[in-house]
C-alpha cells in the first residue's frame, strides 16, 4: 500500500537517509504484510535514546491520509521522538480497522494487531537508539481505542496513552492484577453520538469508567474537577486524578458541543496534540512502576535594573518540559509578545533586534533579553531579565506569556 510512499517535507534536507522524512515500512506478522509509515525526527542522534508515539488512524482510514489529519511531525522533530503511524488490516466485510484485544470467540476480528504492535516496537527498538520507558500510543476513533486495548492487554510496554474520541472495550473494564499503571490523557466530545461519552451497553464503556478504572490500576483516586472555556461560549469539563504524592497520571477532557472528531482546542495557547504531548512527555516506566517528572515553569519577572549581576539564574531547566512564564502587563505589553532566538548576541544585536521582538535570547551564553524599543536600535529601557545555565536550546513552546 505505500510501498513508493515517499514524502520530502519543505525545508528539510536530503542529507540524511532517514531523519526528517515520511518513510514507508513494511514488516511480516502471522503469515500476513503490515505496513507502517515512520518518522525520524530531524534532532535524532544515536548518541540520545529516543522514546516513541504510535499514533492510530480511525476506522476505514488509511495512515497516509491520517498523519496529515493528525500532523505530530513538528512535535516530534522539536522533542525527539520516533514517530510510527502503523497501518490497520482489512476486515472481510472491508473498512480498514483495529483490534485492540486479544482474539477469541467473541471477537469480530481475527487481526493480531496486539502482537503486531509489539513486534513492531521490539524491531524498532533494535535499528535505533530508544528510550523503552518513555513509549506512548495516541489515536483517533477505532485508533483510540487501539491505544486503550495496548494499555489494558500490553501496559508492560506502555507509559502513556492519549486516546482522542474513542472508548474502551467494556468486557475488560475490571481490574486485573497484572496490571502495571499506565498515564492517561484522553479526550472526548459531549454530543459524540458514534463514541458516546457514556459508552454503549455491552460494548464500550464510558469515560467515567474507564477513567475510574485506570485510577484504580494508577493509585489515583483523589480528584479534581475543574471548568476551562477555551472559546468564547465553548467549555472543557477537565477531570484529574491524583496519587498521593500530588501527581496527576489521569487527565479526562470533555469537550462541549464537541462531536466524533480531532479536536481544535486552545489551552492556554496549546492545541490537542500539545497537551497530549505534555502529559506523555513526563512519563516514563521503570521496573513497571509509572514514573512522573514534575511539571515546572519559572516566572521571569521584570527586574528592578537590568544589570547582569542582579539577574536570576535559572538552573536544570529542560526544554523539553519546562516553561519559562512570563506576565506581559508588566513589561507594558499589551498584545500578543513575541520570541525569536539567535545563534549568539551578534545575531540577537545586528539581525533579530532589528525585527521588532519583545524577547530575544542568545543561544551561545543562555541570556534572555526583553526588547523595550521595538525595531530602533538596542533594547531601549530593556535588557538582560534571564540567564538559563547550560544554554539550553528554547522555542515559541517554552514559553507561556499571561
Amino acid at each position: 500500500l505505500f510501498r513508493k510512499s515517499l514524502y520530502k517535507l519543505p525545508g528539510i534536507s536530503m542529507k540524511s537517509l532517514t531523519q526528517g522524512k515520511i518513510l514507508s515500512r513494511q514488516m511480516m506478522h502471522n503469515n500476513a504484510k503490515r505496513e507502517y509509515l515512520l518518522y525520524m525526527p530531524t534532532s535524532y542522534s544515536r548518541k540520545n535514546k529516543s522514546p516513541i508515539t504510535l499514533n492510530f488512524h480511525g476506522y476505514g482510514g488509511t495512515a497516509s491520509e491520517y498523519i496529515n489529519y493528525s500532523d505530530w511531525r513538528t512535535l516530534s522533530d522539536n522533542h525527539s521522538f520516533i514517530l510510527i503511524y502503523p497501518q490497520g488490516q482489512e476486515l472481510e466485510k472491508g473498512g480498514t480497522h483495529w483490534n485492540p484485544d486479544p482474539i477469541s470467540i467473541d471477537s469480530k476480528s481475527s487481526s493480531d494487531d496486539l502482537g503486531f504492535i509489539e513486534k513492531l516496537i521490539n524491531k524498532i527498538s533494535k535499528k535505533y537508539s530508544v528510550d523503552s520507558s518513555r513509549i506512548y500510543a495516541t489515536g483517533y476513533s477505532n485508533g483510540a481505542g487501539m491505544a486503550y486495548g495496548l494499555a489494558r492487554h500490553r501496559s508492560d510496554l506502555f507509559a502513556g496513552i492519549a486516546p482522542v474520541s474513542g472508548l474502551a472495550n467494556e468486557k475488560y473494564s475490571s481490574t486485573n492484577p497484572k496490571i502495571t499503571p499506565v498515564g492517561l490523557i484522553s479526550f472526548n466530545g459531549r454530543e459524540d453520538w458514534v463514541r458516546p461519552v457514556e459508552g454503549i451497553q455491552g460494548y464500550l464503556a464510558s469515560t467515567a469508567k474507564t477513567s475510574n478504572f485506570w485510577s484504580v490500576a494508577n493509585n489515583s483516586e483523589d480528584i479534581q474537577l475543574e471548568t476551562i472555556e477555551h472559546k468564547p461560549g465553548r467549555q472543557i469539563e477537565k477531570t484529574s486524578y491524583f496519587r498521593e504524592d500530588g501527581m496527576a497520571t489521569i487527565e479526562q477532557y470533555i469537550i462541549e458541543r464537541g462531536g466524533h472528531e480531532w479536536f481544535h482546542l486552545d489551552v492556554e495557547g496549546r492545541n490537542l496534540s500539545e497537551l497530549a504531548w505534555d502529559f506523555l512527555s513526563r512519563l516514563s516506566k521503570e521496573e513497571n512502576e509509572l514514573v512522573i517528572t514534575p511539571e515546572s515553569s519559572f516566572d521571569v519577572l521584570i527586574p528592578d535594573s537590568f544589570r547582569r549581576r542582579v539577574i536570576d539564574e535559572i538552573i536544570n531547566f529542560d526544554s523539553a518540559i519546562d516553561i519559562l512564564k512570563i506576565d506581559t502587563d508588566s513589561y507594558g505589553i499589551d498584545r500578543s509578545a513575541t520570541f525569536a532566538s539567535g545563534k549568539n548576541m551578534k545575531t540577537v544585536k545586528k539581525k533579530l533586534d532589528k525585527q521588532g521582538f519583545d524577547f530575544l535570547y542568545d543561544q551561545k551564553k543562555g541570556n534572555l533579553y526583553f526588547n523595550e524599543n521595538g525595531a530602533e536600535k538596542g533594547f531601549g529601557d530593556g535588557g538582560i531579565v534571564a540567564i538559563l545555565q547550560g544554554s539550553p536550546e528554547l522555542t515559541d513552546e517554552n514559553f507561556y506569556f499571561a
